[in-house]
């Protein structure tokens, strides 16, 4: 197991890849990695879906290009229903679609960690994981003593 899995064991991952074998993969990585809750959806209808059921999740490991709705697709309407969890984009797309991608995620206020080339690596994988900031902590200010 890798040894910091303290780092991922609280984090929940959904993985929304059209790829039943991409999917599986990936959630095994995960699960070797010592991720606490992976979930998974073969398209963004789905996904979005899964939102909308209430599980928390953390980060986002999302392919561009899948039927019914695409990547892109999936993250503006996630955000617009108000979440805005981190995200790894694994895609065979080309540079240009995933610098497209990552600019759309950004401008909605998702922190892109990076992209995976499938075949995705437990070591990549793990290596973009560690940009990820816990809620609380992305979202906590400094205190600053009164006069």
């Amino acid at each position: 197991m890798w040894s910091n899995a303290l780092v991922t064991q609280d984090l929940s991952v959904l993985v929304v890849d059209d790829d039943d074998l991409q999917r599986r993969f990936l959630a095994a990585l995960l699960d070797r990695a010592g991720v606490g809750q992976i979930y998974w959806a073969n398209n963004g209808r789905t996904a979005l879906e899964m939102f909308r059921r209430g599980p928390q999740v953390d980060v986002v490991v999302c392919d561009l290009l899948m039927p019914e709705m695409d990547g892109q697709t999936f993250l503006t309407l996630l955000h617009d229903e108000g979440h805005s969890p981190s995200v790894v984009i694994a895609s065979g797309a080309d540079s240009d679609t995933r610098r497209e991608m990552e600019d759309t995620a950004s401008r909605l206020g998702m922190r892109v960690l990076g992209f995976l080339s499938k075949p995705v690596s437990l070591d990549a994988l793990l290596a973009l994981f560690e940009k990820h900031e816990p809620r609380a902590a992305a979202s906590a200010t400094p205190d600053v003593a009164g006069p």
